[in-house]
């Protein structure tokens, strides 16, 4: 299942997110959180052309529904969540959105 956090960010700030997420500090960080709690990073998506709502998508899988539990006790998360705070990208005033799905092929459907 994946675990998808939509964003903005502030202005001027969307060159140094992109960046940040390709170094070795971001990269070291998910890894860690991955080994953790079992949430691995997939990607952050962008929008074309302004053509989205928001300024940017992270998304995560999640093997099941316990990595959540092991996501409040992590260290590891609890390090990344620091240091997107210190690294100040998202513009908290305007509203983000979560949410959590699953593929076609795992999901119930009842009518």
């Amino acid at each position: 299942m994946y675990y998808i956090s939509s964003s903005h960010l502030k202005d001027k700030k969307s060159a140094a997110y992109q960046k940040w997420l390709l170094s070795d500090e971001a990269k070291k960080l998910f890894a860690e959180v991955e080994k953790e709690t079992g949430f691995k990073y997939v990607e952050t998506f962008w929008p074309i052309m302004g053509l989205g709502e928001f300024g940017c998508e992270d998304w995560w899988e999640a093997p099941d529904w316990s990595s959540f539990d092991k996501a409040r006790e992590s260290d590891a998360m609890d390090r990344l969540m620091t240091r997107f705070n210190e690294l100040d990208f998202f513009d908290n005033n305007r509203p983000s959105e979560t949410r959590v799905m699953r593929s076609t092929s795992d999901v119930k459907i009842w009518e």
